[in-house]
Order: C-alpha cells, then sequence, then structure tokens
C-alpha cells in the first residue's frame, strides 16, 4: 500500500504539507534531517516534524537516530528521515560507510525477539531493532566478498 493509502486508511487527509514532505521524501537518495526535509519540500520546520512524526508512527517512514559526528554536526545525535520501502513490520540496517539505511524482516529474528519474551516473563509490547554495519555494496567496493 502507498503512503497516501496508509494516511487515508488511518483517517488522515493528504494535506499540502504532507503532500510536499512526502515528494521531498520521494526524491531523496539517501536519508534527510527534518531541516533538510523542509528545505526540498518548501514547508516549515514545524510542519515538517508533525508530518515526519506521523509518517514514523504509521510506519511509512524510518527515523534513524546517529551520532551527529557520523552525520558531521560537531556533538549530540542527530535524526535522519527517509521512505520505508517495506509496508509492514520491519527494522532497519544503517552501513557504517555510506549510510544507507535499509529495511530489513526476518522471521528467525521475530522469533528470537518473542523467545525474549517467554523467556524473561516479560511482555514486550512494541520493538524496534536497529542494526549497523557495512551494506554489501560497501563491502565489495572494500573487496571484502564477492
Amino acid at each position: 500500500m502507498r503512503t497516501d493509502g496508509r494516511l487515508a486508511e488511518a483517517g488522515y487527509k493528504m494535506t499540502t504539507p504532507r503532500r510536499r514532505v512526502l515528494a521531498a521524501l520521494r526524491e531523496a537518495n539517501e536519508p534527510w534531517t527534518a531541516l533538510e526535509v523542509a528545505a526540498r519540500a518548501g514547508t516549515s520546520v514545524a510542519s515538517t516534524y508533525r508530518v515526519l512524526a506521523l509518517l514514523v508512527e504509521l510506519g511509512a517512514v524510518s527515523e534513524v537516530l546517529e551520532e551527529a559526528t557520523q552525520a558531521g554536526y560537531a556533538e549530540g545525535r542527530c535524526r535522519r528521515y527517509r521512505l520505508c520501502s517495506t509496508m509492514g513490520h520491519h527494522h532497519h540496517f544503517v552501513c557504517r560507510t555510506c549510510h544507507a539505511t535499509l529495511d530489513v524482516t526476518c522471521d528467525a529474528l521475530e522469533k528470537a525477539l518473542d523467545e525474549v519474551a517467554v523467556c524473561t516473563g516479560l511482555r514486550v509490547e512494541a520493538h524496534d531493532v536497529m542494526l549497523r554495519g557495512q551494506c554489501v555494496r560497501c563491502q565489495t567496493l572494500e573487496g571484502r566478498v564477492g
């Protein structure tokens, strides 16, 4: 299902800021900060943050938190956003070299997380797994694969 369909299904209208933010994210070839999205979308920063928060909540956009030094900032943490290619439940992998963000689905991982709940007696109501490492493309460029 497309992102516009997800908005409608959840009871949200396609407003001008939502349309512009989605259009900007569709053009992105890498994850962008909210400020970069706002600049490219021509929307206010406040509207952009609200739209991004909604799209993250609906699972249509991934929000990746990275150390600011990796992102080129002096200190703290930086959030980057991109459209998800997988519409169902999934996790994310971030390449430490090219910073690509990939959607990952894995039944074995989900079973392992279910087992954690059974073994600990915890009631896990939601989870997010962030995988970090090096993508196949970057491994190949460094001569580590293939």
